[in-house]
């Protein structure tokens, strides 16, 4: 440690001496580091971005869906639905939902603006929210336990709310789902669900209480959310017990959550501005390693002399290299503040993400680590000729 002190002081005071040529040197690895870690950061966002949206669509990982009208096949009973629900759920599920839809028209009980809206109603359970990512705008969500049976509970998506007015302008309003219906629902929440159309959301046995038990629903299917490896042995079960009570015909479970394929395009596209940025962090780094050796010309005498007062040739050596990896790592750290700057204004212009994407530190540590080899790598020829200078001929320059 103390005779690293004299080195990296004495590379400091060359660096701040020669300082036109250290910015110029500098300033190609600041971009460099820049671009490298915008790339990884925004890979970062980029995700996120997607596996938020396809959480929020399809299913958190892994999402199974039991569909019991697949293939135009007349839709599973109320009881069969009921019955393989309660028998998935001993399989350890993390979350489960039954979910049965009907195309309603949604009106204003109170005189109002609006008109009526042809939406989608769909039936859930109370594991909808916990299969799906689903944010909370206004009021509730579906709570667990049966619904109170004076006040059936509507839950409205944003797209479905802005037609009532808003947000908090529709929590607390009442609604007929058709006008030959008498049961009137009351909003009781309002979520962001993205799915960009109006679709209000009700508990599962409030909607069959509003239609005859003898209608079956439009659309009727399970999900489930288990854990990705034992999305085979849960889809293997399923499908099993089913063939075993008759339910053969268009049933089905397939895996609904893609983000997979997603992440494969992403990191493709990541590993590809990532080598152009890389290519980018070089081309500074043969930038710095040229203004290294022009450096070293013009101090032939001071390394003449230097060696003629007792300074060895590692000693010249470590001067050089700590200059570029002081350099280098001063770089890095600008470049890494110019490439959150820009990250964070992106992220300003870009609706919030539920999730909280925050700056990552691991961009910045492998553009400050690229960037010191990079500075190492660029010393080592530089490096060597000014250690193996001549002393007589060196001082005679």
């Amino acid at each position: 440690m103390n005779s690293a002190l004299p080195l990296l002081s004495s590379a400091w005071r060359e660096l701040r001496v020669h300082r036109v040529r250290s910015l110029l040197a500098g300033l190609s690895v600041v971009i460099g580091v820049a671009a490298l870690v915008a790339v990884v950061a925004m890979g970062d966002l980029g995700r996120a971005a997607v596996q938020e949206q396809v959480e929020r669509t399809v299913g958190r990982p892994a999402t199974l869906s039991v569909d019991l009208t697949a293939n135009g096949e007349q839709t599973a009973s109320r009881t069969s639905v009921d019955d393989n629900a309660e028998w998935i759920r001993t399989l350890g599920v993390r979350a489960l939902s039954r979910v049965e839809s009907r195309q309603v028209q949604l009106d204003a009980v109170e005189p109002s603006s609006a008109g009526p809206l042809g939406t989608t109603v769909m039936g859930v359970d109370a594991g909808y929210g916990s299969v799906k990512r689903m944010d909370l705008l206004a009021g509730q969500w579906l709570p667990e336990g049966t619904p109170a049976p004076w006040a059936p509970p509507l839950y409205l998506n944003a797209e479905a709310a802005a037609h009532f007015g808003g947000e908090h302008e529709a929590l607390g309003s009442r609604l007929s789902l058709a006008a030959d219906l008498p049961t009137q629902g009351i909003v009781l929440g309002v979520v962001d669900d993205s799915r960009g159309e109006p679709v209000a959301y009700t508990d599962i046995r409030s909607l069959r209480k509003w239609y005859s038990e003898s209608t079956a629903p439009e659309t009727a299917e399970i999900l489930m959310t288990v854990r990705p490896a034992d999305t085979e042995q849960v889809t293997s079960a399923v499908l099993h017990h089913l063939g075993a009570a008759g339910l053969t015909g268009g049933e089905r479970v397939h895996r609904v959550d893609d983000f997979a394929s997603y992440e494969r395009i992403l990191k493709l596209l990541q590993a590809v501005l990532g080598a152009i940025a890389g290519i980018s962090l070089v081309t500074g780094g043969i930038g710095l390693m040229n203004l290294t050796l022009s450096q070293i010309q013009s101090r032939v005498h001071e390394f003449g002399v230097r060696r003629a007062f007792g300074a060895s040739q590692s000693h010249i050596f470590a001067i050089i290299l700590w200059e570029s990896v002081i350099l280098t790592a001063v770089s890095s750290l600008l470049g890494t503040v110019l490439s959150a700057g820009i990250f964070n204004a992106v992220l300003a212009t870009v609706p919030e993400f539920s999730g909280g994407i925050q700056f990552p530190v691991t961009a910045a540590l492998i553009g400050s680590s690229a960037a010191v080899l990079i500075g190492v790598a660029s010393a080592l020829v530089p490096a060597l000729r000014a250690a193996r200078l001549d002393i007589i001929r060196a001082i005679r320059t």
